[in-house]
C-alpha cells in the first residue's frame, strides 16, 4: 500500500507529489509510477514486460533507436541550445 508524502525528516513535505509504502515509509514512489499499475490500460504492459524482460529489452531498443535515428529536439532552459552548451 501507498500513501501520500506527507513529512519528511519531521518536516511538512513541501516537494512534488510522492507516495511513500505503509510499512516501512523507506519507498517511493511518483504519480506517473502509481499509473502504470492502476490504470488498467497500462497495467497490461507493466504485466507483460513484467513477464517477458526479453520483450522490453528488445522494444526499448527499438524505439531507442527509433529517437537517435531521427533525433529528439530540446528547448530546454539554456533558451533552445543543446543540453551540452547550456553554460
Amino acid at each position: 500500500r501507498w500513501s501520500p508524502k506527507a513529512s519528511h525528516n519531521g518536516k511538512p513535505w513541501k516537494g512534488p507529489d510522492q507516495y511513500e509504502d505503509v510499512g516501512t515509509g523507506k519507498l517511493m514512489m511518483l504519480p506517473s509510477d502509481l499509473v502504470l499499475v492502476l490504470d488498467p490500460d497500462f497495467k497490461q504492459f507493466v504485466e507483460m514486460y513484467a513477464r517477458d524482460e526479453d520483450l522490453f529489452f528488445k522494444d526499448f531498443a527499438k524505439a531507442f533507436a527509433k529517437l537517435l535515428e531521427l533525433g529528439v529536439p530540446f528547448v530546454g532552459a539554456a533558451g533552445g541550445k543543446p543540453w551540452f552548451q547550456f553554460w
